[in-house]
């Protein structure tokens, strides 16, 4: 077994913990209960970048923006190179109002990933809010194959073509 199959196991091997904790934690219905859960999960490996950012998401969800950043930028600090924590960092930037600097972070999961069909997502729909109809119509194009019954991309991308013929 490779040595990633093995940290792949591993941080499966966390997540799975972490999920059993919530079920069985009698406060797992609160963000407290899945934060302790989260918390208890990373003292075991404290530089898996997957805890951070199962972290992160709780701290998005109850909306304690600093203490996402903090741990977004920790789980950063551990591994670059982790499309799912650029997407997390986009989403947590958008949310702020932050645009120019999630269309950042969506690029470098698009960068890592390609299929990244979400962070794609995002990042077309920042071109086109900004008016990059080329970007945006080239993202769309390459959403479109992925997820062919999506209206909402149809029209997007029909307003690229009918702004780049005017």
């Amino acid at each position: 077994m490779s040595e990633t199959e093995i940290e792949d196991e591993n941080i499966l091997g966390h997540l799975k913990e972490v999920i059993q904790r919530v079920e069985v934690s009698e406060s797992s219905k609160s963000t407290i209960g899945i934060e302790y859960a989260c918390l208890r999960s990373m003292m075991l490996e404290p530089r898996n970048a997957t805890m951070w950012n199962a972290l992160t998401l709780v701290y998005m969800m109850s909306n304690r923006t600093e203490e996402a950043e903090e741990t977004i930028e920790r789980s950063l600090d551990i591994d670059t190179s982790n499309a799912w924590t650029w997407t997390i960092w986009g989403d947590l930037l958008r949310q702020q109002g932050r645009l120019v600097e999630s269309e950042r972070a969506y690029r470098m999961a698009v960068e890592l990933d390609p299929n990244d069909t979400f962070a794609l997502r995002h990042l077309a729909t920042l071109y086109f809010a900004r008016e990059a109809y080329p970007e945006a119509m080239n993202l769309f194009e390459m959403l479109i194959p992925f997820i062919p019954n999506d209206q909402d991309l149809w029209d997007a991308y029909s307003v690229c073509i009918r702004r780049l013929k005017s």
